[in-house]
């Protein structure tokens, strides 16, 4: 293969790279900072739970709510009482009130153990706007100390391994008209 035909191929390889990687950035902020924007909130799921509607590693976007808002079959986000406060996010089963305050009864899809829990009346909880499948594996890695240093140095390598190609790699006008031999009809 003539060596101009490669050189046309690696640039070909290395625009569509850029659109394919630069498309997954804009497509993670959309999915992940856009909500927020809009009073969303977003977290990774840790465990399997709620298996098969949400599997670990998904990343879920909720909307607060009024307590009094949820019904039973909503999956709602909540500070769970039996394990230290911690947010659960699990399906709500049943629900009364109980003078300035909601009890709760939910479930995750995938226990067969319920847990009960209270929320005042006034208070807010979340629940599941939508899903997305795996986000939150990347999300979380990129949140770790090595992915920071990844997603700062990553793209710092690239450029400058693309600088270097671009000094290196001699321009076929430049190239010809160092050699002395112009294409016919061009004139300097």
């Amino acid at each position: 293969m003539l060596p101009w035909r490669l050189h046309r191929m690696r640039l070909m390889g290395v625009g569509f790279a850029t659109w394919l990687l630069g498309g997954l950035v804009f497509t993670l902020l959309a999915v992940v900072v856009a909500p927020m924007v809009l009073g969303f909130h977003t977290f990774t799921v840790r465990s399997g739970s709620m298996t098969p509607t949400i599997r670990t590693g998904d990343l879920i976007v909720t909307r607060t709510i009024a307590p009094s808002a949820a019904r039973p079959g909503d999956i709602v986000t909540f500070h769970n009482p039996e394990f230290d406060g911690d947010l659960t996010t699990h399906r709500v089963r049943s629900m009364r009130a109980d003078g300035d305050q909601l009890r709760f009864v939910t479930r995750g899809d995938a226990n067969s153990a319920s847990e009960s829990w209270s929320v005042d009346a006034d208070g807010s909880i979340g629940r599941l706007s939508y899903r997305v499948p795996l986000v939150g594996y990347a999300l979380s890695r990129i949140g770790s100390e090595p992915g920071r240093l990844a997603l700062v140095g990553l793209p710092a390598l690239i450029l400058l391994a693309l600088g270097l190609m671009r000094i290196w790699t001699p321009s076929r006008v430049g190239a010809s008209r160092r050699l002395g031999t112009e294409p016919a009809g061009e004139s300097t």
